[in-house]
């Protein structure tokens, strides 16, 4: 972002010259830690970014009571532990709007996912953002990613994730996981789930790994159903609705 984008970003807040002046020093320390701007120049691009016209000898002074920065000839730089003071000011300009993702009618209906756990329900948020705007490899890795760990909750609910892991606690790839949960002394899974994983994981074993292959739209549509229905069983199995 240019100085000049991030100004019209600034307009948006109520703060005074003083506090615009230290927004604008904190935008040039965050690219030159410790940098050192005069206070002339702090008002010279309030001015011509069009967010005021202050005195540069009021302003110098405003700042200093600020208490934020040290005083240099060299000019002010911020104090270390005063620029997330700074940051939070900004945080209505700096923080962006979360996707506008259809939930109700996504890749993943809400209800399916909703109140289980928040790493899983921001991965289903990913993969329906995904899908809906068309990043068709980034949604089929997710959907890996989301069984992936739909299936590890599952064997730590059960207590046995020894039998998916080494003797230092790791846990193995995907196709072992996979291969011991359809083993009948695996998970207890229904037909079309153990029918499915491996197809889930050949979708985005490809979008992740293979170079020359992009999804599209069709390959997740093929098997949007069974993995509503795969998601929806692992989430129970694993007792994760609160």
């Amino acid at each position: 972002m240019e100085i000049e984008d991030f100004c019209i970003r600034l307009n948006q807040i109520e703060l005074s010259n003083a506090e615009r002046a230290l927004a604008i020093l904190w935008f040039h320390d965050c690219a030159t830690p410790g940098t050192y701007i005069k206070a002339g120049t702090l008002a010279g691009i309030i001015y011509k970014t069009g967010l005021g016209n202050p005195n540069p000898t009021q302003l110098e002074q405003a700042i200093a009571k600020t208490k934020l920065v040290t005083k240099t000839n060299a000019g002010f730089k911020l104090k270390p532990t005063e620029r997330s003071t700074i940051k939070n000011w900004l945080v209505p300009i700096l923080e962006r709007p979360p996707a506008d993702v259809d939930l109700e009618h996504g890749y993943l209906p809400e209800e399916i996912w909703k109140n289980t756990r928040g790493y899983i329900e921001k991965i289903a948020f990913q993969v329906n953002g995904c899908f809906q705007y068309g990043f068709y490899d980034g949604a089929s890795v997710l959907v890996r990613r989301l069984v992936e760990t739909l299936l590890i909750e599952c064997y730590e609910h059960e207590e046995t994730q020894s039998r998916i892991a080494d003797s230092d606690g790791n846990y193995f790839m995907l196709s072992v996981i996979i291969a011991d949960a359809a083993d009948k002394n695996g998970l207890s899974l229904g037909r079309e789930t153990k029918n499915v994983l491996r197809d889930l994981k050949l979708i985005g074993d490809h979008a992740a790994h293979n170079r020359r292959y992009n999804a599209v739209r069709a390959d997740l549509e093929k098997i949007q159903l069974r993995v509503r229905l795969v998601v929806d069983e692992l989430i129970q199995l694993a007792e994760l609705r609160r």
